[in-house]
């Protein structure tokens, strides 16, 4: 007779668990879905981020933002701009997700210059050498919720940034100097209007 009650109550919570799997797969594929929409219209892209993207700018960066900053240069205007995204530390330096793929704007300005500058945790990093890698390879450097949308396909790609290294802070150091105070050649080159004298201007 008691085992009626207790076989309920374990049917009850069966079925509760079911429904929960359920609403949870299709919100998941919801999310694909809707990650599938965007990423191939950048209009509705760009509409629907915008206002999201003037509550987080401010935030983003802190020091218990979840949000990092990204300052990145135009690949055609030349421009600065400034934007909030999910960045994780990874080796020497931080892997950005690619949610809605490559083409954005951000990446394709990073990626073309080669460079950009993240302010994570309050902290600045001047970053380079800017690869897409497989987002699974940066795996062990996400928070559980990307775990899961990488295990369901959702983020495939991500952006792979890196400190400089030590040559390329000697190169940056020499190219400094050497706008600083130019050697007398080059100034000799400067007065006379480009064309160096002593020397054949055509070789």
């Amino acid at each position: 007779m008691q085992t009626k009650p207790i076989a309920r109550l374990f049917g009850g919570f069966w079925k509760l668990f079911l429904i929960l799997i359920t609403l949870l797969a299709a919100q998941i594929l919801l999310l694909i879905a809707t990650i599938q929409i965007l990423r191939r219209n950048k209009w509705l892209r760009a509409k629907m981020f915008k206002p999201l993207n003037v509550v987080t700018l401010p935030l983003a960066g802190r020091r218990f933002s979840p949000y990092a900053l990204l300052s990145h240069t135009g690949r055609r205007s030349g421009r600065t701009y400034m934007t909030p995204l999910r960045a994780y530390p990874f080796a020497d330096g931080f892997v950005l997700g690619l949610t809605w793929g490559p083409d954005v704007d951000w990446c394709r300005n990073v990626m073309a210059s080669g460079k950009g500058t993240l302010k994570w945790h309050d902290q600045e990093y001047v970053l380079e050498r800017p690869e897409l890698i497989p987002s699974t390879i940066a795996f062990a450097s996400y928070p559980l919720p990307i775990q899961l949308a990488t295990a369901q396909g959702i983020l495939t790609q991500c952006l792979w940034l890196h400190r400089p290294s030590e040559d390329s802070t000697k190169a940056s150091a020499i190219e400094r100097d050497s706008r600083k105070y130019p050697s007398a050649e080059s100034r000799e080159y400067q007065v006379s209007g480009g064309v160096s004298k002593g020397r054949d201007s055509a070789g």
